[in-house]
C-alpha cells in the first residue's frame, strides 16, 4: 500500500494522474478511491476517470460524488480538455450507474483483456464533452 501511495503522489506531482482517497465523514474510514488520468496518448484533449468503492459501501453515492467533483475540476482547471471518459467492466451495474447519473453518453462496449477474476472481457465506455458539462452546470 505504501508503494502505491508513493507512486500515486509522484504521478500527481508530474501532472500525469490525480488520485484521491475517499473517506466516510461519519466514521472516518477509507471507503474508496477516485482519480483523473491521461490515458489516450493520441488524444491530448481527453482524460479518464477511475473509481472504486469498498464492496460494503457501494450504492451510497460515494463514486458519484467523487466523479462529479473530478469532472468539474477537470474541465475547470485543464483548458485543453474537451472530453472526459469513464470505462468499466460491462457487467458492473453499480459502476455503470455513475456515468448515467452524471449525464455521460454511452459509447457502447469494446472487448478487453480479462485482468481480474469476475471481469467479463468487455468494457462499457462513457463520455462527456465540455459543452454538455457547461450546459449542465448552467442549468443548476
Amino acid at each position: 500500500m505504501l508503494t502505491f501511495l508513493i507512486e500515486d503522489e509522484s504521478a500527481f506531482d508530474a501532472d500525469e494522474r490525480w488520485g484521491y482517497s475517499l473517506f466516510e465523514c461519519a466514521s472516518g474510514e477509507l471507503v474508496g478511491s477516485a482519480g483523473l488520468r491521461r490515458t489516450i496518448a493520441s488524444d491530448t484533449g481527453a482524460l479518464e476517470i477511475g473509481y472504486w468503492v469498498r464492496s460494503d459501501r457501494t450504492r451510497r453515492g460515494y463514486a458519484s460524488a467523487a466523479a462529479r467533483a473530478l469532472v468539474d475540476a477537470g474541465f475547470a482547471n485543464i483548458s485543453i480538455i474537451t472530453k472526459i471518459r469513464i470505462s468499466m467492466d460491462a457487467t458492473n451495474e453499480a459502476s455503470a450507474a455513475v456515468p448515467r447519473k452524471l449525464g455521460f453518453r454511452s459509447l457502447g462496449e469494446v472487448q478487453r483483456e480479462i485482468a481480474a477474476e469476475g471481469h467479463s472481457g468487455s468494457s462499457a465506455l462513457w463520455e462527456m464533452d465540455r459543452r454538455t458539462h457547461d450546459t449542465q452546470r448552467a442549468a443548476t
